[in-house]
């Protein structure tokens, strides 16, 4: 194995060791409910600490620049992780709460300041400052609305630790460089501890502010990945979340009912009598699939055919969980019924060619000699 492999097995378990402890204390002297609230403790901050801290190490010591088209800087790391910072400080009081999309659009307005002049996300399909706004406004969305994802134990952990790991496959086939796949690595320890307390039934949760705050991280991750040309990758990786988010929004649109977290599909499967358990069993299964699509993404000739296919596949099998209540059939039984109603065609066919035979009036023709 290569020296640089095992800085990020080494990432890996000591950011997981040192967040699982993090995490353990704050389950153990913070874990009691407060008055009024069904919230417990949350579980963000050793996560961010953890990561802060593991990051700064790897770009300090093992940063190789030669492997980077858009080389990162202190003030690209520093800005992220101080914007994020400052995003999740904002959420925590009452008094500021209110203040949190501002807070965000603005912590996404300057980090996207300091993008390379050269990177463009669109590719020279928009003039520069369309490109930029684009930019804002798709990276504070996609930051705002991981709140979203929050609405049963698990799923925002899970979404979060699948895209990251996506990015560590990508470092080691060659679409990243060996510094981010140290960071995703790194991230991807941290956020399994988190999966260890935020799975069902979760010992401690990840607040709204906490969510929005990991998914500037996530969206920050993103733009790096767009910046040494596998974006593309990244939205496969990101696919179960976009189309949930989808899918809320357009039931919402639809039936005007509930709040958005209520029409997500895993927040009606949980509703509809599946387990937290079982849906983030399920959504695993998805995101493996999307794990491996997204890796193959780094092969293919144009940025859409996976991508694609990423989504009809998503959509199936989002499709097929949401009528988890009806009864599997087997190949044999759907031929049987296919049988069956063609049989029933078939009689219903003669049935009514025979009606009509038993009711056409015959003519008789009188000839008069």
């Amino acid at each position: 194995m290569e020296f640089a492999y095992i800085i990020t097995l080494a990432a890996f378990l000591v950011c997981f060791l040192a967040a699982l402890v993090g995490l353990r204390l704050a389950a153990s002297e913070l874990s009691s409910p407060v008055p009024g609230s069904s919230w417990r403790c949350d579980a963000f901050l050793p996560v961010l600490l953890v990561s802060f801290a593991a990051f700064v190490l790897l770009f300090a010591f093992a940063n190789r620049t030669y492997d980077q088209i858009f080389p990162l800087t202190w003030v690209d790391l520093l800005l992220a992780f101080v914007s994020a910072a400052a995003v999740y400080a904002v959420s925590l009081f009452k008094k500021t709460g209110r203040f949190a999309l501002p807070a965000l659009a603005g912590a996404v307005l300057l980090c996207t300041a300091f993008l390379p002049a050269d990177f463009m996300l669109f590719q020279n399909h928009l003039p520069f400052w369309g490109d930029r706004f684009c930019i804002v406004l798709l990276w504070t969305l996609f930051a705002w609305c991981f709140r979203y994802m929050n609405g049963i134990d698990g799923i925002a952990s899970l979404q979060a630790s699948g895209f990251v790991c996506g990015l560590l496959i990508l470092s080691v086939l060659g679409g990243l460089p060996l510094l981010y796949g140290n960071f995703a690595a790194a991230l991807l320890g941290a956020l399994t501890a988190l999966l260890v307390y935020n799975w069902y039934p979760a010992k401690l949760l990840l607040k709204d502010g906490a969510c929005v705050s990991l998914g500037f991280l996530l969206g920050w991750l993103t733009i790096l990945t767009a910046r040494e040309g596998t974006g593309s990758c990244a939205l496969i990786y990101a696919m179960y979340y976009i189309l949930e988010i989808c899918w809320a929004v357009g039931r919402k649109l639809i039936a005007n009912d509930g709040s958005l977290v209520s029409n997500t599909l895993y927040y009606r499967l949980n509703a509809s009598g599946l387990s937290p358990a079982e849906i983030g069993q399920n959504v695993a299964k998805l995101l493996t699939v999307l794990l491996v699509l997204g890796s193959f993404q780094v092969y293919a000739p144009n940025n859409y055919s996976l991508p694609l296919a990423a989504a009809l596949v998503a959509l199936w099998f989002m499709s097929k969980l949401n009528n988890w209540q009806e009864p599997q059939q087997s190949l044999k039984d759907i031929n049987r019924e296919v049988i069956r109603d063609i049989k029933d065609n078939v009689e219903d066919i003669k049935n009514h060619a025979v009606g009509r035979h038993r009711h056409t009036p015959h003519t008789v023709a009188l000839v008069e000699d």
